[in-house]
C-alpha cells in the first residue's frame, strides 16, 4: 500500500530530541575535524597518448598508422606512470628520503613495559631457564630461546618501522597521486596534491619527465633488441636459403630435371619436341608413300604424273619427234633415211624418258623409305623417353617441395630485410618521436584545491541527519515491547484487543478500582464499562472470569479488582478469588495476610464461609490466597475450582479469579480451563513479543472465551509516535469524557 509518510513524520517528531542530539554532536565533530585539515594544493600535467607511427622505409608505404580503438594502450601508460621504477627515480631526484612529510623519523624503541608479548615471554622463559640450568643452557633450550629473541626483534622492528624504506615513501606518493583518463579522450591527467604548492609542481614535473625518459628508453631497448634479433634471424635465413637452393640443384641434376629456356624442365620439353617431330615425320612418310604409289600407277599407265622438268623435256622431245615423223611418213616411206633417223631418235628419246621416269620413281620411293625409318626412330626415342618419364616424375615431386620451401624462405628473408631497415630507421628519434607527448606542463598552483570545508560541513550535517534517522528507526525496529493491538492479534491470533488507557492518578495515589470510583466519567472508566458490557456481561446467572498475563507486573490484580468494581456497581454480586499462592497482592492490599484463604480451604482446614472476607471501601468480597502449602498445590485442579464455584454460586453472580503469570507456573492454565471467560492482560510498553509467543506456544487458545486487554496505554504518546489503531480515535473523542481529561505522557 506504499509508505505511510504521516506515520514516519510522527515517529521522527516523537524522537526529535534524540535526532537533535545526534545531529548536533556529529556535526560538531565534523566541524572540528574539518577545522584541523590543512590546505592542499594540486598541480597537474596533461599527456597525449598517440600511437601513430610514420613509415619512411618504402615510399609506397609512407602513411600514418591507425590508432587502435581499445583503451588498453592508455591504461598501460597509466600503469607505467604509477610504476615503482618511475616513482623511485622521482624520489631520488627530489631527495624525498630526507623530507619528513614523506619519510617521517623513526619511532623510538618501545619501553620494556610496552615490549611485544613475544619479547616479554621470551625474557621470562630465559630468566627461569637460567635459574634451572644456570648460564650454560642446553642446546635445544638455547636454540628455542634464540628463535624467540629473533621473533621478538622482528616484531619490534615492524612496530618501530621508520619509513626510511622506499616502500613507505612510495605508498605516501601513490595516496596523493592521481593518474586518470580525461573523459573519453586519449589525454592522461597527472595530478599530485600536497600542502606545499611548489612540491606539488615539482612532483608532477619530475614524474612526467622520468616517465618520458623511461618510455623513450623502453622504445630504444625494444628497437635495439629487435635489430639484434632481426640480424641473427636474417643471417640464419640466408644460410637456410643457400642450403635450400643447393638441395634443389642437386635434386634437379640427379634426376635429370634441368630447367629449360621457358622455366620448364628440359626432359619434359625434349619429350614434347620428340612427339612433335614424330607427328611431322608421320605426315611426311604418308605423303612420300602416297606420292610413290601415285607415280608407280602413273608410270604403268602413261607416266604423266611425274612433275620432273627432265621428264617434261624428254616428253616434249618425244612428242616433237613423233609429230615430225608423222608428217614425213605421208611423204616418205619407212625406208626413207629421214624416217629411219627420226625413228632412231624417237627410240632414244623414249629410252631416256623411261630411264628418267624410273629414276624419279625410285627417288620418291627412297624418300618414302627414309620417312618410314625416321618415323620408326622417333617412335623408339619416344618410347625410351616415356619409359624414363615415371622416374623423372617421382623425382620432380620432392623437387617442387624443395623449390617451394626455398621460395618461402627467400620471401621471409626479403620481409625481414625490409623490417630491419624500418626498425633501424626508427632508432632515430628525430624521424620517430615518442608515442606520448606532453600537452600541458605542470604549474605552481596559486589557490588551494581543497579541502572544501563548506561542502564537508554540509556532507557532515546530511550524514549526521541520516545517521539520526536510521538510529531512530533502528530503535523502533529493535523495539520488542508490545505497543499496538495489531502485534497482539498477529502473535496470539485473537480477533480483537480491548484498550484500557493510562490514567494520570495511577500509582501511589490511587488504584484502578479507586479510579473508577473517583472518576466515573473519565476515559479510563468508559473503557472499563465498554470491556464489561462487550465481553463480560453475558456470562449467565453465575459467571467466572480468570485474569492472567504472560509475565509479572502486567496489571492482573489491578484489572481483576477494577472488573469486580465495575460489575458490583452494575448490580452484580462479585467475589474476587486470589489464586496466586506464591506472590499474592490481594492479601497486602486488604490486610488479609493473617486470615484464612483459599489454600486453607483446599487443605480442608477451613470452611468456605471462613475464607470469604469483605472490605469497607469496596462493594465486593475477597478470598485471599492463604498460606503456601505443598499439599495445596497438589490438590489445586479444575475439579477443585468447579467445587469452589458451586459453593459460591448461591451468594454471588460473578467470580473473578486473580491468577499467577501463565509463563511462571501452571496454576493459571488450570484456572483458565475452569473459568467461563479469560481476560489476558498485556501491558503497553512492558509486555514483549517473545512473551506473547511463549504463551501462544503453550497450546491452542479457546477464542470463544479468550479476551485480550492492553492496559496502561499512553494514548497521547502512542498517537504522537505514529502507532496505528484506536489511539488516534481515542484522542480525537476525549472531549466526550468528563472529569480530568488531561493525559499524562509517561515513558
Amino acid at each position: 500500500m506504499g509508505p505511510d509518510f504521516r506515520f514516519i513524520l510522527r515517529v521522527l517528531a516523537a524522537h526529535k530530541l534524540l535526532i537533535a542530539v545526534i545531529v548536533v554532536a556529529l556535526t560538531a565533530t565534523a566541524a572540528f575535524g574539518v577545522s584541523l585539515l590543512k590546505d592542499q594544493y594540486s598541480s597537474e600535467a596533461l599527456l597525449l597518448v598517440d600511437n601513430r607511427q610514420v613509415r619512411v622505409v618504402r615510399p609506397e608505404d609512407q602513411m600514418l598508422g591507425s590508432i587502435p580503438a581499445e583503451d588498453s594502450s592508455i591504461l598501460s601508460e597509466i600503469e607505467i606512470l604509477k610504476s615503482t621504477a618511475v616513482l623511485s627515480r622521482a624520489v631520488e631526484d627530489l631527495k624525498l628520503t630526507g623530507n619528513p612529510d614523506f619519510n617521517p623519523p623513526a619511532q623510538p624503541a618501545p619501553a620494556e613495559a610496552n615490549q611485544p608479548f613475544a619479547a616479554r615471554a621470551t625474557a621470562y622463559l630465559r630468566d627461569h631457564a637460567r635459574q634451572i640450568w644456570g648460564e650454560d643452557l642446553p642446546g635445544p633450550v638455547a636454540a628455542l630461546l634464540d628463535h624467540g629473541d629473533g621473533m621478538a626483534r622482528d616484531a619490534v622492528q615492524r612496530e618501530a618501522y621508520a619509513s626510511t624504506g622506499i616502500d613507505g615513501i612510495l605508498d605516501r606518493i601513490r595516496r596523493k597521486l592521481d593518474v586518470a583518463i580525461v573523459g573519453r579522450s586519449r589525454v592522461i591527467q597527472v595530478r599530485f596534491t600536497d600542502k606545499d604548492p611548489e612540491m606539488a609542481r615539482d612532483m608532477v614535473d619530475t614524474i612526467v619527465r622520468r616517465y618520458m625518459e623511461t618510455r623513450q628508453q623502453m622504445d630504444r631497448d625494444l628497437s635495439t633488441s629487435a635489430v639484434e634479433w632481426l640480424k641473427d634471424r636474417i643471417d640464419a635465413l640466408r644460410r637456410e636459403v643457400a642450403e635450400a637452393d643447393r638441395k634443389v640443384d642437386e635434386t634437379r641434376f640427379r634426376a635429370g630435371l634441368v630447367k629449360g629456356g621457358n622455366n620448364g624442365l628440359m626432359a619434359t620439353g625434349e619429350l614434347e619436341q620428340a612427339r612433335l617431330r614424330l607427328a611431322e615425320a608421320s605426315a611426311n612418310r604418308a605423303r612420300a608413300v602416297a606420292q610413290a604409289e601415285a607415280l608407280e600407277r602413273g608410270a604403268r599407265s602413261s607416266g604423266s604424273s611425274i612433275a620432273s622438268p627432265v621428264v617434261a623435256q624428254l616428253r616434249a622431245t618425244v612428242a616433237a619427234i613423233s609429230t615430225e615423223m608423222a608428217q614425213l611418213s605421208r611423204q616418205y616411206g619407212p625406208k626413207h633415211p629421214r624416217i629411219i633417223e627420226l625413228q632412231a631418235r624417237l627410240n632414244e628419246a623414249n629410252s631416256a624418258l623411261a630411264s628418267e621416269t624410273r629414276r624419279e620413281i625410285d627417288g620418291v620411293r627412297e624418300a618414302a623409305n627414309v620417312a618410314i625409318a625416321q618415323e620408326n626412330a622417333l617412335k623408339a626415342m619416344i618410347a625410351r623417353l616415356e619409359s624414363s618419364y615415371q622416374t623423372m616424375t617421382e623425382e620432380a615431386v620432392p623437387l617442387r617441395t624443395l623449390e617451394a620451401e626455398a621460395q618461402a624462405k627467400r620471401q621471409l628473408l626479403d620481409s625481414l630485410l625490409g623490417r630491419l631497415e624500418e626498425v633501424q630507421a626508427q632508432q632515430d628519434n628525430r624521424a620517430f618521436p615518442t608515442a606520448v607527448k606532453l600537452v600541458s606542463a605542470p604549474q605552481v598552483p596559486r589557490s588551494p584545491s581543497g579541502p572544501f570545508r563548506a561542502l564537508l560541513l554540509l556532507a557532515g550535517f546530511v550524514a549526521s541527519f541520516a545517521v539520526a534517522i536510521f538510529t531512530v528507526f533502528g530503535v523502533e525496529l529493535l523495539q520488542r515491547r508490545i505497543r499496538t493491538p495489531d502485534a497482539v492479534r498477529r502473535i496470539l491470533g485473537v480477533a480483537g484487543v480491548h484498550i484500557l488507557p493510562h490514567h494520570s492518578t495511577r500509582g501511589v495515589h490511587g488504584r484502578l478500582y479507586e479510579l473508577f470510583q473517583r472518576h466515573p466519567f473519565s476515559l479510563f472508566s468508559e473503557s472499563l464499562r465498554a470491556l464489561f458490557r462487550n465481553h463480560l456481561a453475558d456470562l449467565g446467572p453465575v459467571g467466572s472470569i480468570a485474569v492472567t498475563s504472560a509475565r509479572p507486573q502486567d496489571g492482573k490484580t489491578s484489572l481483576s479488582l477494577a472488573v469486580a468494581q465495575v460489575a458490583s456497581q452494575a448490580g452484580r454480586r462479585v467475589v474476587v478469588v486470589d489464586t496466586d499462592f506464591r506472590r499474592s497482592r490481594i492479601d497486602g492490599l486488604f490486610n488479609l495476610s493473617a486470615k484464612r484463604g483459599l489454600s486453607d480451604w483446599i487443605a480442608g482446614e477451613a470452611a468456605l464461609d471462613e475464607i470469604v472476607h469483605s472490605a469497607d471501601d469496596v462493594p465486593f468480597d475477597v478470598v485471599p490466597a492463604g498460606r503456601l502449602m505443598s499439599e495445596t498445590l497438589d490438590r489445586f485442579n479444575v475439579d477443585c475450582l468447579v467445587h469452589l464455584m458451586a459453593g459460591l454460586s448461591p451468594r454471588y453472580d460473578l467470580v473473578v479469579f486473580d491468577t499467577a503469570p501463565a509463563l511462571a507456573v501452571s496454576d493459571a492454565r488450570i484456572v483458565c480451563a475452569a473459568a467461563s471467560r479469560v481476560l489476558f492482560v498485556t501491558r503497553w510498553g512492558h509486555t514483549t513479543a517473545s512473551d506473547l509467543q511463549a504463551v501462544a506456544d503453550l497450546g491452542p487458545i479457546d477464542h470463544e472465551k479468550f479476551v485480550c486487554v492492553m492496559t496502561d496505554v499512553n494514548l497521547k504518546k502512542a498517537a504522537s509516535r505514529g502507532y496505528q489503531g484506536p489511539y488516534s480515535s481515542y484522542v480525537a473523542t476525549r472531549k466526550y469524557y468528563g472529569g480530568n481529561r488531561t493525559l499524562r505522557a509517561t515513558s
